[in-house]
């Protein structure tokens, strides 16, 4: 049976730690042919070429027209590149799969999704959460009707990066010009919010209806112009509220989040454990679930083998990568990637694909609601918004040329 052959573009942070290890253990079960890797900097791209015995380059146009037999372009560039670096690749008849956010406003969403149609290729977003275990597993809760309706849905996320603390920084803002540095991200509120936006979506079973929010900058800093907080409502289709808090200033504290049903709930104090506690009406009685992990080692690794939670009957998560050297996050990230490859060799759609455009879209959302003094923002998003023109004109001043014609 043909293997996909897979090439790597962008080798920083996220591609170390996720991506090519990652294409490195499925390439090395027979899964994949990992073909060559590429990034601007020379240093990067000789130095993960060396660790993985691939060839590396510097331009893309340059590996891809050399390796015309690569089926997949796993693009881990920065956010304001995904469109541009997918575009060239599904005019080559490559199947492009970009990090998140899938771009950084809908028309650049759109740029993907039109080159991908127009020439007859898949693409698909590297969303992961909702493909890790611990979300395979609600998830299939939530659709065997074990917490009931869903009412709420709520996510609370202060960022990792220890304390920061205002010292006479100057007023709070909201969003400013620039709105943003063009770097290898954008705002917290969209960078981790997509993640969040996605398992809302999932978690309420619904699509969004609108959106209400607000950011603040509370840190000024010349260097990192965009949001350090924000906060979001979503009123979804089913009547479900969905709420979504980032903060990446003051004292770091427990991440939160929560699944609250008719008839059950799943509180989690800090959703980076590999446990979470779920608590069901069972004959009339709130009682607590029960939830069993079996595990086990390959090459070193420690290997989520299945969960099964004891229900009546019983629901089981089985890990499909549970022979692979994968551990429970990188499950997620070998989901993706074989999502795409799949799609390139069977010609079907992959998992994802569109759902990363909604995302952005709720993400857009929270922003242009924030501008709007936190007036509700209507789904789906019909017209250029004001905070997509303001990320263009900045880009246009900082670069020369639009993100992308609007």
């Amino acid at each position: 049976m043909r293997k996909a052959n897979i090439a790597s573009v962008g080798c920083g942070a996220v591609a170390k730690r996720w991506h090519l290890p990652t294409i490195a253990e499925l390439t090395k079960r027979g899964d994949l042919n990992f073909i060559a890797v590429c990034d601007t900097d020379e240093a990067k791209a000789s130095e993960t070429g060396e660790q993985y015995g691939v060839p590396h380059y510097t331009d893309v146009e340059q590996m891809l027209d050399k390796h015309k037999d690569i089926d997949v372009v796993d693009i881990c560039t920065g956010d304001y590149e995904h469109h541009k670096v997918a575009k060239i690749a599904a005019e080559r008849k490559m199947h492009p799969m970009v990090e998140k956010p899938m771009a950084p406003t809908l028309p650049c969403c759109d740029v993907i999704i039109n080159s991908a149609k127009q020439n007859g290729v898949h693409f698909e977003v590297a969303e992961n959460y909702f493909r890790m275990p611990n979300d395979r597993i609600l998830i299939k809760l939530i659709t065997e009707g074990v917490l009931g309706d869903i009412m709420r849905v709520h996510f609370i996320e202060p960022s990792g990066r220890g304390r920061q603390f205002v010292h006479g920084s100057g007023k709070p803002q909201g969003i400013a010009r620039p709105v943003s540095t063009f770097g290898s991200h954008s705002g917290v509120c969209i960078d981790m919010g997509v993640h969040r936006m996605s398992q809302l979506r999932f978690y309420a079973q619904s699509e969004p209806k609108r959106i209400a929010g607000i950011t603040k900058q509370f840190l000024l800093n010349t260097e990192r112009v965009y949001e350090d907080w924000g906060h979001a409502i979503v009123d979804f289709e089913s009547g479900a509220v969905g709420i979504y808090e980032a903060s990446q200033v003051g004292e770091e504290t427990i991440r939160y989040s929560q699944v609250m049903g008719t008839k059950g709930v799943m509180t989690n104090a800090n959703y980076w454990t590999s446990d979470f506690p779920i608590r069901a009406i069972v004959n009339g009685e709130m009682q607590d679930i029960p939830i069993e992990r079996e595990r086990h080692t390959v090459d070193g690794v420690d290997v989520l083998s299945r969960i099964v939670v004891h229900t009546d009957p019983q629901i089981v998560y089985e890990n499909p990568f549970r022979e692979y050297a994968i551990d429970d996050w990188n499950v997620g990230t070998a989901e993706e990637i074989m999502s795409i490859a799949n799609a390139a060799l069977h010609d079907h759609e992959p998992e994802y694909g569109l759902n990363g455009r909604k995302d952005v879209e709720m993400c857009i959302a929270l922003y242009e609601s924030s501008l709007g003094g936190m007036t509700p923002v209507d789904l789906p998003i019909t017209e250029i918004t004001n905070y997509e023109g303001m990320v263009n004109d900045d880009y246009r001043e900082a670069f020369g040329h639009d993100l992308v014609l609007l």
